[in-house]
Parts: structure tokens; sequence; C-alpha cells
């Protein structure tokens, strides 16, 4: 469902449908070498567009990175999991790009050049997603058998009925609904971070009504972590942790000392 919804949008930002947004989300197909995710991809695009298809782009130079959204339909982004965390910072930016900012050779003066691409990703590992925040912006799919790809697709047909779906007001992006569930669906492909790994392995969680943990300050969850430790954990992890607690809804009340979460030890 929520490709189909990719796939839409796609199409309608093709049409010129939305200028104020870029279609900001992108699959993932995730599976081992051989099962022809790439080439699945490149026959999402009819024979005669397939000029405006690439698996190449280059994130150590911003300004083709950025030509790319005004010079191609669909942008693979190949072994997706070889990203570095600076160059996924730079991508969160060029998938929400609504157009593309361009400066031509020998001139200070930048045009803005509309945005035409679409994005899809392969990988061959799961545990991709580290940036919290940006997650919600991939639908990340596991390949369990290689794609038949050896297939007679009927691409008039194929959008013909994108078209029609889209002329006749049907929704092409993301509701909170979507969203939800692609955050749901997406915990198995996230990278689970070291902290996050210590805290699971001294915790464990509790409710209130059953009285079996105990209120405790982020400071105090902090320096039970720290014990049995041979290097001391950077006082900076605190803000990391507190994100950590909210986004497993551990339970938490604020009163006049600060924030208490409800967990128990192990």
């Amino acid at each position: 469902d929520l490709f189909y919804r990719w796939f839409l949008s796609m199409v309608a930002h093709w049409m010129g449908r939305d200028k104020q947004h870029g279609n900001a989300t992108t699959p993932v197909l995730i599976g081992p070498q051989g099962y022809r995710k790439s080439t699945f991809c490149r026959i999402l695009l009819p024979p005669e567009l397939r000029f405006g298809y690439t698996d190449s782009l280059d994130f150590s130079s911003k300004r083709d990175a950025e030509r790319y959204l005004g010079r191609f339909f669909l942008v693979n982004l190949d072994e997706f999991d070889q990203i570095s965390v600076t160059q996924q910072a730079f991508l969160k930016h060029l998938l929400q790009k609504p157009s593309a900012s361009i400066r031509k050779a020998y001139t200070s003066s930048i045009l803005e050049v509309r945005r035409y691409a679409s994005f899809i990703a392969t990988s061959n590992h799961k545990d991709l997603l580290s940036d919290l925040s940006g997650n919600r912006r991939f639908i990340c799919v596991e390949v369990t058998a290689p794609i038949d790809t050896n297939v007679s697709v009927n691409y008039s047909q194929l959008y013909a009925q994108a078209f029609h779906a889209v002329m006749h007001g049907e929704r092409y992006w993301l509701d909170d609904t979507d969203e939800a569930l692609l955050k749901e669906s997406n915990e198995e492909f996230r990278q689970v971070s070291p902290l996050e790994q210590l805290f699971m392995s001294r915790f464990e969680f509790a409710s209130p009504d059953d009285g079996k943990g105990e209120w405790l300050m982020a400071m105090d969850i902090f320096d039970h972590l720290q014990k049995g430790i041979r290097e001391k954990m950077p006082i900076g992890y605190l803000k990391h942790l507190g994100r950590m607690l909210k986004r497993k809804n551990v339970p938490h009340k604020r009163v006049v000392k600060g924030s208490f979460y409800y967990l128990k030890k192990r």
C-alpha cells in the first residue's frame, strides 16, 4: 500500500501536481545480492523514459547531486547502507526539496529548476536506518526471493491507471496513519545503538500499576548504565538517553525536580 502511494506521488510530481513539495518518501528494497533489486528499480520506467534513470548519484558534489533533481525521473540509491552519516544529512535535505537550485557556469545567479526526480534504493543489509528523525522517509521492504523481472510490463496501462487515480483526486501522499504504520514496520530495519543495547541489558519495561519498578530520573538511569564500564560515557549521552526513553514510550512524569521514568532494574 505504501509503495502504491509512492508510485502515485512519482507520477503526480511528473505531472506538476504539487510544486510545493518533493516526493520525499523512498522505497528501500533489502535482500541478498543476485535478487535483481536494481533490475526491478530500472524496469519501473518504460524503455522510452529510461534516459531519466540513474543509479550513480555522487554525494561528493552537492551541486551535481542537486542537478539530478531536475535531470532525472528516478534515482536509485544503490547500496543504501554505504551512505555515511554525513551524506545522510544531505540526502534528507535533498529528498524534501521541491526544486533544484542551480548556478550556471561563470555566473553568480541561482536558478530554480523544476524537480522531476523521485528516489528508490537497494541494500544488502537490514540494519540500515540510523537517523531516527528521518526514518519516516523510507519504506523498507525485505525481498525474500529473487524478483521475477523476466516479465512483459504493460506500461501504457500501468501509467494510465496512475494518471487516472491522480486526476480523480486519489491521495498520493502519506497521511498520519500511513506514517504510523511506516514507523512501526521500519523498527525491524533500525540500527540499535550501543547505548540502547546497554539499556536493554540493564532495564526492563514496567507499568506503574504493577508496582514492580521504580521512578528514576534520567541521571539515575545514566549512572546505573555507567556501572561496570571501563570508559566513562560522555555526559552528552543523556540527551540521547532521554530521546530513546520517549521513543520507547516509557511511562514518565514531570515534577519540580525534573522528569522521572518508570523502569525495573534487571
